[in-house]
């Protein structure tokens, strides 16, 4: 087995594992080296921001499939995974959503993580963000990550955009600022033509410091731990041959919500039962390692567009000509946009609080599983913003090239069924405005025997059919102030000297909102921790 050795061993090259391995190349004379299971970003489809959808099946994603769900009627949920340098950041839908002020006043007061309040998290956003309008106490201007405006903001979204207006929603030029609620345009992490992602804006600039490494097609499969210290990780390199990287100060697991807990299992760190299970020692029983998975869940009201055109066609024929001419000559036109250009967080229990995000979408796909509709057709997604139902990972094997198993549960809490169902009652509102009432047909889903009222059960049914991944599985390393949490306030693993965790899956509960920003901004933290030998 060949050897290597390294200061600081990130093992997770996505949207945490890039910022954190740029921060500590240059902020200490350490060495550093990162570790990316799939390869460069060099696929074209990542990096011109239409074409996510396409980046997103092709290799550099993968799909983590549950066991059938019951609470799905019995239909596993799949989620699919950035795959790929940059992870989630080169093949997510580039919304810029940082989550409600309340969600970290919670993780402090409700879950006992003390630092990570509001004020504590909003300077490190700031410090990352180069936004590209905004100016006010919410924002920043140096910072690395540029953040945008849409830059070309489709006819028809702009028309269900003034349709929400007109149902009592209140206009909001930016989601992250002092407030969350309303309708209105997105804020993205794509600028000229280009997506803005993690490898972009963070680890690219950086590539060229000695003191950086960075190892695509390495795939982590266990974590040595020696005196209950992690001193090195086992993997296999892009021809398959085991290496030992041994880390001279830290390890850190920056793999995602599946990946992370999972090499947490394959290295002895988790539930008993799931490591006798598979005849891996145990270093540190640890209940929660895979516990507490949520995800935001989305069930989507579809209408056919008799009055109006959306995307359909648009990456076929002359218009795909037409719309490559516009990009590759002119940086213009439709392939310079995220497509997910606005959406509404909307309080729909009278809680105080959005509880339900809507995206807005002048194309629509199909149930999960199911090829695209094949006419024009317009979307208004309403999804969960801060689930009830939790679902568990464990080990399929003990080999590190298999995805975890996991049970997904995501409609387990009658809560979860409930929002969604307010959800759709007031995507149907909105359509039911007179600037979407002349160019929307026939309602493809929920349909129009299907009746939203308080009390239906073929509402129920048909959302469980519906029902799918917004792409932001977080949760399974919880943070906490026991010995019981997976990790501390300092995202140090509990029970290993030597390990930390920092990507979603610390977080103690979902924000309410996209998870992209919130993963870097943890990353950036995590950096802080470490300088500061804390």
């Amino acid at each position: 087995m060949r050897t290597v050795a390294f200061d600081y061993v990130i093992v997770g090259g996505g949207a945490a594992g890039c910022v954190l391995a740029a921060r500590l190349a240059i902020e200490s004379n350490r060495s550093v080296v990162l570790l990316e299971r799939g390869r460069q970003d060099i696929n074209r489809w990542i990096h011109i921001p239409a074409t996510f959808f396409k980046a997103i099946e092709s290799q550099d994603a993968d799909v983590v499939v549950s066991d059938p769900d019951r609470s799905l009627g019995g239909r596993p949920f799949p989620v699919p995974q950035g795959n790929v340098l940059g992870g989630g950041s080169s093949v997510n839908g580039m919304i810029y959503m940082r989550g409600q002020h309340q969600d970290y006043d919670d993780w402090a007061d409700l879950h006992g993580c003390t630092g990570w309040r509001f004020d504590d998290v909003l300077p490190v956003f700031k410090r990352q963000e180069a936004n590209t309008r905004l100016t006010d106490p919410y924002h920043g201007k140096a910072g690395k990550l540029i953040v945008a405006d849409p830059s070309a903001p489709h006819p028809l979204t702009a028309t269900i955009v003034e349709a929400a207006q007109s149902a009592g929603l209140p206009e909001t030029d930016d989601f992250n600022g002092e407030r969350q609620d309303g309708a209105g345009w997105y804020q993205v992490t794509a600028s000229e033509g280009q997506r803005q992602s993690s490898a972009t804006c963070f680890l690219r600039p950086e590539l060229d410091r000695e003191n950086l490494t960075v190892l695509t097609n390495h795939l982590a499969c266990r974590i040595r731990i020696e005196n209950r210290r992690a001193v090195a990780v086992e993997a296999l390199d892009e021809a398959g041959l085991e290496v030992l990287i041994e880390a001279r100060c830290e390890i850190v697991l920056t793999a995602g919500s599946f990946h992370s807990p999972k090499l947490l299992m394959l290295s002895g760190i988790g539930p008993r039962d799931e490591l006798q299970r598979h005849g891996i020692e145990i270093v540190h029983e640890a209940d929660e390692v895979g516990r507490n998975l949520q995800d935001h869940v989305g069930a989507p009201v579809t209408r056919r567009l008799i009055g109006a055109k959306g995307l359909h066609g648009a990456d076929r024929g002359f218009s795909a000509v037409r719309h490559g001419i516009d990009f590759f000559g002119f940086r213009r036109g439709l392939l310079t946009s995220n497509l997910l250009e606005a959406g509404a967080c909307v309080d729909t229990q009278g809680s105080g609080r959005p509880d339900v995000q809507f995206n807005f979408a002048p194309f629509a796909p199909d149930r999960p599983g199911k090829p695209p509709l094949p006419f024009h057709a317009v979307q208004i997604h309403p999804t969960t913003m801060r689930p009830k139902s939790h679902g568990r990972l464990g080990l399929k094997s003990r080999d590190a090239a298999d995805a975890p198993k996991f049970s997904s549960r995501v409609l387990s809490e009658e809560n979860d069924l409930d929002t969604l169902r307010r959800g759709v009652r007031m995507a149907r509102e909105i359509f039911d405005q007179s600037q979407l009432r002349a160019i929307v047909g026939e309602e493809i889903w929920p349909g129009p025997m299907v009746q939203s009222a308080i009390g239906s059960n073929t509402l129920d049914d048909a959302i469980r059919e519906q029902a799918r991944t917004i792409f932001h599985p977080a949760g399974t390393c919880r943070m906490g102030p026991s010995e019981s949490s997976v990790v501390d306030p300092y995202l140090r693993v509990n029970g290993v000297d030597g390990l930390r965790v920092s990507d979603c899956s610390v977080m103690p509960a979902l924000v309410s909102g996209n998870t992209n920003a919130p993963t870097m901004m943890i990353a950036d933290r995590a950096a802080d921790f470490i300088l500061n030998e804390r």
